[in-house]
């Protein structure tokens, strides 16, 4: 079982240098489905061994349902939770895990960042955009969109595999 995530954002060249230079890794390349893919560039270190980016975005993995697979599509919603918010939070996300997931949800992670517990993220991979978009809008959503407010320093976003450039497109 994983039990840390860490993640780095930057150029094509940036990324790729740090692949390069740590072939004993796992990782996951990622375009955010919002914008320009090669200036919105995400590096997920799925190794599950300690952080070797600079950006402190290391998270331990507090709860993981469905299967182990990095295919699909990426939703992040990030909160800020003081102790009382994060229990209910923490229930409410162990009750999604341990019933039937919804349509097209793969795997669920809930990630608190390592040098503030009280900042998580809600990672899921879907099949689709679609099978995201079908649960955001259903009522099975609605236990987390409550917390998905100013508030709680609620941000989300959305991301693709893809592949680093050919060398003669970069």
């Amino acid at each position: 079982m994983l039990h840390e995530l860490s993640f780095s954002f930057g150029s094509p060249a940036v990324l790729k240098k740090i692949v390069a230079e740590n072939p004993d890794r796992q990782f996951k390349l990622l375009a955010n489905s919002g914008g320009n893919a090669e200036e919105s560039l995400q590096l997920l270190d799925i190794s599950g061994q300690p952080s070797q980016f600079t950006t402190e975005l290391d998270y331990d993995v507090k709860l993981h349902a469905g299967v182990s697979t990095w295919d699909g599509f990426y939703s992040y919603n990030y909160f800020t939770f003081d102790a009382d918010a994060a229990k209910v939070f923490d229930a409410k996300a162990n009750l999604l895990a341990i019933n039937d997931l919804p349509m097209g949800l793969r795997a669920m992670y809930v990630l608190t960042k390592k040098k503030n517990p009280g900042d998580y993220v809600l990672l899921t991979i879907w099949e689709s955009s679609q099978a995201f978009s079908l649960w955001r809008n259903s009522d099975a959503f609605k236990p987390f969109n409550l917390y998905a407010t100013s508030a709680n320093h609620h941000h989300s976003s959305t991301y693709e595999p893809t592949r680093f450039p050919k060398e003669d497109e970069e």
